[in-house]
């Protein structure tokens, strides 16, 4: 059996930069007249010895047996040494390839960097006019730029600038609405912190980030905590004032004896009384801060 193939010549054209090259090969020729007749006298063997063997054809079978193998590992052997050879072309072939391939890669990203260079660089300037835009309008506006979100598909080349200025104007638009219910809200906390006399700069920053709703809730609650508060610190005085008796200006616990404070007197004159005051020296401290507290217009007199 002959399996000889066409030995004529192959050719592949390449093209670049209007530029042909062409490469040729022959495919591999490899003959081997005698395959049929070798498979067909192993197939015969093989037939012989499938239920042949026996004590009388033992010896013969196992002298077959080694010359099978013998020539099973020749076979083998010429078939790595004729692979082996006519590899060598391609594998030539290979190397040649791979070092083009190589050197247009090296070459491709050298142009890949430097139009990604081009491009960051054009995207950069985009973006530094949208910027300065953003800024002008929100100047305008009266509002933070800050707070301008970037879409950006803006950035791209290809985007439209008026998709830009839509999108923009529409976020200043919601700003300023944002803006304009803040100061609404900021009103209604100032009025009701003056209901509850609590100071409003902390429930006005809050409105930031929480709704008016809670805010006013919160005001609510954390003046109530004040106002329990207030009365069980006045009840624990009051129970406080009234183990304390006056023993010569000391105040002293009428429980225990223990010297608690010394009492002080005070004269407090107005256009129509005139008024003795006795406490102890904590509770002039407190009466002095109370009068600092809310407001009330003080000096000194000296004789």
């Amino acid at each position: 059996m002959n399996n000889a193939v066409n030995n004529s010549e192959k050719k592949e054209i390449i093209t670049l930069a209007d530029s042909d090259y062409g490469i040729a090969y022959h495919p591999a020729k490899i003959d081997f007249p005698e395959y049929g007749q070798l498979k067909a006298k192993v197939q015969e063997i093989s037939e012989f010895f499938k239920y042949q063997v026996t004590a009388d054809n033992i010896s013969q079978a196992k002298k077959d047996r080694a010359n099978l193998n013998k020539l099973k590992k020749a076979l083998n052997d010429r078939k790595i040494s004729i692979v082996k050879d006519v590899d060598q072309p391609v594998i030539h072939f290979k190397s040649q390839i791979k070092e083009l391939t190589d050197d247009i890669g090296q070459t491709t990203d050298l142009i890949s960097k430097q139009i990604k260079g081009y491009e960051d660089h054009a995207r950069e300037e985009r973006e530094q006019l949208f910027k300065n835009e953003i800024k002008r309008r929100c100047e305008i506006a009266d509002i933070d730029p800050q707070k301008i979100v970037i879409n950006p598909k803006w950035l791209n080349k290809s985007a439209s600038y008026a998709v830009f200025e839509n999108e923009l104007q529409a976020q200043i638009d919601s700003l300023v609405k944002e803006k304009e219910q803040l100061a609404e809200n900021i009103k209604v906390v100032s009025a009701r912190a003056k209901e509850l006399g609590l100071p409003y700069q902390h429930w006005a920053q809050l409105l930031e980030s929480t709704k008016l709703s809670s805010v006013l809730e919160q005001m609510s609650d954390y003046a109530n905590d004040i106002k329990k508060e207030a009365e069980r610190n006045k009840m624990a005085r009051q129970e406080a004032q009234e183990k304390i008796v006056n023993h010569n200006g000391t105040a002293i616990n009428k429980d225990t004896g223990e010297i608690i404070d010394t009492y002080q007197e005070a004269m407090l004159i107005t256009k129509t009384t005139k008024l003795k005051l006795t406490a102890t020296n904590t509770q002039f401290k407190q009466l002095w801060q109370a009068i600092n507290n809310i407001g009330i217009k003080h000096e000194r007199i000296t004789d």
